[in-house]
């Protein structure tokens, strides 16, 4: 388990880390998680047993590079920023981990840390498992690998459009895609983000992505305000991730 998170049930708690021992908290916050949905009561108890429910307060570090065990994380609430750090010494976001995505360090699973840092951005919960926990519930409980199996193709694909993004998109059309894939995952018009945010997950500078967002506003395609960015009309964000076209002057 992660020295972060290694809690008292596999090791000891770490830093920002607090138990949820209470097995009918730990048991709703699972029931709500996909990856165990069609289990019945019986093997939901057992589940509950082997896992581990934490809480982490923002700012803390789930996980950083030189964690050498295998431990994989399911988030249940908050946020979490997967970054790293270039030779620059700039933070590179690579995921924004939202409630219900797993993630880890599980060479089986296809999830990796690498060089990564995770940092809760919100005071969050999540659900730990080691390789051994996951290894018994695929063996018990087969829908478990095929729904593990679903998540990993829903984050191969969201990689392969992001790095399409970043090789074949101008700047304008990599940041309308991002916001359109924001606004989906939120399923609101308001996105909670900053320029840095966005700029830090794109790759580039906070000055670049400012730059942007001034233009498409200016084309009323979002409206900006503190902390959050407001979609005024997708259709155009949208032709523009189509086709990389000027975004039509509103008369």
């Amino acid at each position: 388990m992660s020295r972060f998170f290694g809690l008292r049930k596999k090791s000891r708690a770490g830093r920002g880390a607090i138990l949820t021992d209470d097995p009918a908290t730990k048991l709703g916050l699972l029931r709500a998680a996909d990856l165990f949905q069609g289990l019945n009561e019986g093997q939901m108890a057992h589940v509950e047993k082997i896992t581990v429910m934490s809480r982490c307060e923002r700012g803390r570090l789930v996980y950083s590079p030189g964690e050498t065990s295998e431990v994989l994380f399911l988030l249940k609430e908050g946020r979490v920023h997967m970054y790293r750090i270039t030779p620059e010494g700039k933070r590179l976001i690579t995921a924004v981990v939202e409630p219900g995505t797993l993630f880890g360090n599980m060479a089986f699973t296809g999830t990796t840390m690498a060089e990564n840092f995770a940092e809760a951005q919100e005071d969050s919960i999540l659900c730990v498992m080691s390789r051994h926990d996951l290894e018994m519930l695929i063996r018990e409980y087969p829908s478990v690998a095929l729904r593990l199996l679903d998540t990993l193709s829903t984050r191969m694909r969201e990689l392969e459009a992001r790095l399409e993004e970043g090789l074949l998109r101008d700047m304008r059309s990599r940041v309308a895609a991002a916001l359109i894939r924001l606004q989906e995952h939120h399923g609101s018009e308001e996105i909670p983000t900053t320029h840095q945010e966005l700029a830090d997950s794109l790759g580039t500078y906070r000055e670049t992505v400012s730059h942007t967002l001034g233009q498409l506003q200016e084309d009323g395609c979002v409206r900006l305000g503190r902390g959050r960015i407001e979609i005024r009309d997708a259709s155009l964000l949208k032709a523009l991730i189509d086709a990389d076209v000027t975004v039509p002057e509103r008369r």
